[in-house]
């Protein structure tokens, strides 16, 4: 019985370290092998990562989960919910971007678009984001007028 849950050990451990050695080999793109990044290309891709602060890559992903879906991705006011009277604010109009200033579009986002003299349709997210987080949105909302 002994020699038997030997073997087995030894069988198992031997499986696992087969699995292990496999998982640790190179994987193959779609021509059968794949070209490691040159030190230039690499170097790039950090930079150009680099070049958008956390604080932009947070407020986008922010405003994606909670605004997006009425004032679209893009930010042109042409979310999921078609029909919504008022429409949303389109935040790609630099016209109109230029006449928002940053301390209403927190207001409008932590207290509800209400607080600011606006529809009541965009609820107050105060309790579900803090205040650094409303801000990376405020910060993303400016990228997209181009501002």
């Amino acid at each position: 019985m002994q020699t038997t849950l030997k073997f087995r050990k030894i069988a198992l451990l031997s499986a696992l370290s087969v699995l292990v050695i496999a998982g640790c080999g190179k994987q193959q793109g779609k021509s059968g092998t794949k070209k490691p990044l040159s030190a230039t290309a690499a170097a790039d891709s950090a930079a150009a990562a680099a070049k958008v602060p956390y604080a932009l890559k947070e407020g986008k992903r922010l405003y994606s989960h909670y605004c997006g879906v009425c004032h679209g991705e893009t930010g042109d006011g042409s979310g999921q919910y078609y029909g919504l009277t008022p429409t949303p604010a389109n935040f790609t109009d630099k016209a109109f971007m230029k006449t928002l200033p940053d301390d209403v579009i927190f207001k409008a986002i932590n207290e509800g678009s209400a607080s600011v003299g606006k529809s009541n349709m965009c609820p107050p997210w105060g309790k579900s984001l803090n205040s650094e987080e409303v801000e990376f949105i405020v910060a993303y909302i400016r990228t997209l007028a181009g501002s």
